[in-house]
């Protein structure tokens, strides 16, 4: 029990990916501010699968820092995954026929703010399940 663990790439990966997860989650609420894209709301879907992504993934730090490497642990990334991949599929379903829209008929300067503020968002959501998908491939602590 007493066995000293250093930290692996996986533990940095995935210090990354919760906060590229963190980051497009305040994207993500920031554009549902944005004038044009205010109507739609929050999606509730999006908004839950991205914070329970980041919970989970410090769950997973915490656990494996704590007790190892436990074949359980190994099941939270893949559901970080999912999770990351059902945000992000909600995410830029929502916006296509907007993004659709402002670039054939609504074009002018404050909805082309508010639909590129949308594509960084979606991409910084992509990126996050990137980084998912590497990071799991990655210890998290290596035993010494």
């Amino acid at each position: 029990m007493g066995e000293k663990r250093k930290i692996g790439i996986g533990f940095i990966l995935t210090v990354l990916t919760m906060i590229v997860t963190a980051v497009s989650l305040f994207l993500y609420l920031q554009n549902c501010k944005t004038n044009y894209f205010a109507n739609m709301g929050v999606n509730t879907t999006v908004a839950a699968c991205l914070v329970a992504a980041v919970v989970l993934e410090a769950l997973m730090l915490a656990l494996s820092m704590k007790q190892g490497e436990k074949a359980y642990l190994d099941a939270i990334p893949v559901v970080c995954g999912i999770l990351t991949a059902v945000a992000a599929i909600q995410f830029i379903g929502s916006r296509i026929a907007g993004a659709a829209s402002i670039m054939t008929f609504e074009s002018n300067a404050e909805n082309m703010a508010d639909l590129n503020n949308a594509i960084v968002a979606m991409a910084c959501c992509v990126i996050a399940l990137l980084l998912v998908m590497i990071s799991s491939f990655f210890k998290v602590v290596k035993e010494a």
